[in-house]
């Protein structure tokens, strides 16, 4: 908090304060967990609180005591990045892809130890999990995740993933901690990520990195398709390069030199 101008309307800064924090936490936090981290007092932190599980805009869970981001925010993230220029060129990258390959295409972005899918293209055969715009998905299970995950610092990794239990969902899945931190180590080397029955038992998903302006890594995008049919001659090979340059068209397209 140190550094900040003092806030002309303390409620809605301290609003404004427990959503971000909820929002940008790795692990959703409990009241505690947000008391420690916020320098608002114990009776206005839980005002608040109610105030906006009571609005929707948080969501709160009596069985683990944790906070979450609620129906409205999430409603309100994504009309912003409908309204953003990442988003179009995202939606029109996917879509590319997708008519290509005739599979369903992501994009996704982190959010925490998670990544939230803001865009999907549905192909002539869908072997996606993914439900609808907005699903969060444990990153390290995803092709998505592993891609965005190895854009980060060794400590912040650490900080989202070390003390964590990683979730299985196949047998391909990675949960140790050590052999995830190999894994994105590859992945931040070829420039692409590789979901091989990860997430979904017959489903392989390949990922790329899509870089804006300042040459942050701000989203990827992906291909998903019947591991069968990615076994098939050398569909891997190319599915691999044209998402790699799809990934670099977007890129493009937002500014990346």
């Amino acid at each position: 908090m140190a550094g900040r101008q003092t806030p002309l309307v303390k409620s809605a800064s301290r609003t404004l304060d427990i959503i971000g924090f909820i929002a940008k936490s790795a692990k959703p936090p409990n009241f505690t967990a947000i008391l420690h981290h916020l320098d608002i007092p114990k009776s206005s932190l839980s005002l608040l609180l109610h105030e906006l599980v009571n609005s929707d805009y948080l969501d709160y869970d009596p069985d683990t005591r944790a906070y979450y981001p609620g129906l409205k925010l999430i409603q309100i993230s994504a009309v912003c990045i409908n309204n953003t220029n990442i988003s179009r060129e995202i939606a029109l990258g996917i879509k590319k892809l997708s008519d290509e390959f005739g599979e369903t295409t992501h994009a996704g972005i982190l959010d925490g130890r998670h990544i939230v899918y803001i865009a999907k293209h549905h192909g002539s055969r869908d072997v996606s999990v993914v439900a609808t715009i907005g699903y969060r998905i444990p990153a390290h299970a995803t092709a998505i995740g592993k891609v965005l995950l190895s854009t980060l610092p060794a400590e912040e990794l650490k900080a989202r993933l070390g003390g964590v239990q990683l979730e299985r969902y196949t047998e391909n899945t990675i949960t140790d901690f050590k052999s995830l931190v190999a894994e994105l180590g590859r992945v931040a080397e070829q420039g692409f990520a590789v979901d091989d029955q990860e997430i979904i038992p017959g489903g392989i998903c390949v990922a790329a990195p899509i870089i804006d302006k300042t040459n942050k890594t701000v989203a990827a995008l992906s291909v998903t398709m019947a591991a069968s049919r990615a076994g098939a001659g050398d569909m891997m090979p190319t599915v691999v390069e044209r998402v790699r340059a799809m990934a670099g068209h977007v890129s493009m397209r937002l500014g990346k030199v």
